[in-house]
């Protein structure tokens, strides 16, 4: 059986993700997309986040996606992508690396989760300064970019760190 995924983005007070499964079949009803994620709607469930322990083997997440609605996006765009996690970890934690372009990493400095151009450099173009979390991706807000014309770090409330695998 085909299966589409449609990804949706809704915007409140925040970013989220949902994804819904449409069968290849519903397709074929003509209906609008809203039909018929309300005729799914009452099969998508929830669950509470997984509890983790603070080893790296807890974080099970192998591919994260970077992303921003907002200045970030603008300001860095090619730190923005998918990132999938290095054989190896970094200060006890799991380090990531992009997929594609410049060949950013992220990884766990002592002072917080930094993305940039050399494991383990204390320069970068995004970070967030929590150290309680074990793995990037739990992180809920206060991502910050750096804006190199005015050499400041800045907020985005849209910069989001995503597991998607």
């Amino acid at each position: 059986m085909v299966s589409l995924c449609v990804l949706l983005l809704l915007v409140v007070k925040g970013t989220y993700a949902l994804t819904i499964t449409v069968k290849y079949e519903d397709l074929g009803n003509q209906k609008p997309l809203h039909q018929l994620v309300e005729a799914k709607g009452d099969t998508l469930g929830g669950a509470h986040q997984p509890m983790h322990n603070l080893t790296t083997s807890s974080c099970s997440c192998d591919k994260l996606l970077l992303s921003s609605l907002g200045p970030a996006a603008i300001s860095q765009p090619k730190v923005m992508g998918i990132y999938t996690r290095s054989y190896t970890s970094y200060n006890q934690h799991p380090s990531y690396r992009q997929n594609y372009g410049a060949d950013y990493r992220l990884y766990q400095l002592s002072s917080g989760w930094l993305v940039g151009h050399k494991r383990g450099a204390n320069t970068g173009y995004v970070y967030n300064p929590d150290t309680s979390q074990t793995c990037p991706y739990l992180i809920q807000s206060g991502w910050l970019y750096y804006n190199s014309v005015y050499g400041v770090w800045y907020p985005d409330t849209t910069l989001v760190l995503r597991c998607i695998q």
